[in-house]
């Protein structure tokens, strides 16, 4: 049976509001996949000021590297918003030319794509939040790799610059804590920073507890490490993993939101 006048009206609208949204899909998903000259100069001033803040000597290739490396380890999702976006967009156009021609055959196929998007989706999504841990883990394994590799900030090396960076923000120090750079062969216990030099520290520099800008919040640090100047007892494990995963979460709640936004319309 076709579509009455209001039936199509409100198909024509709440198609063109998702069209725009798998358009935008599409386009994200797009850059995180392989735009990643377009995501560098987006993120370049953020990173590099905020690299700059409190690393001397930082150089391009470096911040490029790291904004790669974030970019690789999330171009997976990207892939998936980018499927996503592509069959919002062709789902929508189908509901579009059907309400506005009302034309039963491209209604019926309109219909079909929605059901099996929507086995698809269930599929899908089953899958994440049945293997929630398993997706955490793979961050942690990918910052401890950073974590065997840290040097000293002096050293500004990438796997540097990444332990550097999160470390702070999580009030922590390395994967299950700071004793993990005492059995590190390339840790060096010299380090600079701040345009301030130490020696013979027992525990990285990141490992003191620092503001937002990344300044070091107690001078005695890392000098000494205890309880109040640093984070050295605390694990990143735990932290990153429930960071990473409750932005994993907002991913796929905004994907699923789209879904129903995308059901909703046909059952209109």
């Amino acid at each position: 049976m076709l579509c009455n006048l209001p039936c199509r009206i409100v198909l024509i609208a709440m198609n063109t509001v998702s069209l725009i949204v798998g358009l935008a899909l599409l386009i994200l998903g797009a850059l995180m996949v392989w735009g990643q000259s377009v995501i560098q100069s987006l993120l370049n001033n953020f990173v590099t000021n905020l690299i700059h803040q409190y690393i001397k000597g930082s150089d391009g290739g470096q911040i490029n590297e790291l904004v790669t490396r974030i970019l690789t380890s999330t171009s997976p999702v990207g892939l998936a918003v980018f499927i996503l976006g592509a069959v919002c967009t062709g789902i929508s156009i189908f509901g579009y030319c059907g309400a506005c021609c009302n034309m039963k055959i491209l209604l019926y196929i309109y219909a079909i794509l929605v059901g099996a998007l929507a086995l698809a989706f269930l599929v899908t999504f089953s899958v994440y939040f049945s293997r929630k841990d398993e997706i955490g883990n793979k961050a942690v394994e990918m910052f401890e790799t950073s974590v065997k590799n840290y040097q000293s900030m002096e050293a500004n090396t990438l796997d540097s610059l990444v332990v550097g960076l999160i470390s702070p923000p999580l009030q922590c120090c390395g994967v299950d804590g700071g004793s993990d750079f005492k059995s590190s062969p390339n840790f060096w216990k010299n380090d600079t920073y701040g345009g301030k030099a130490y020696t013979n520290i027992e525990y990285p520099v990141p490992c003191c507890k620092m503001n937002q800008n990344y300044a070091i919040s107690d001078s005695t640090c890392p000098d000494k490490f205890d309880d109040n100047n640093s984070n050295y007892k605390n694990g990143c494990r735990g932290p990153l993993k429930e960071f990473f995963l409750k932005y994993m979460d907002y991913v796929a709640y905004g994907l699923i939101g789209a879904f129903v936004l995308l059901v909703s319309k046909d059952e209109s």
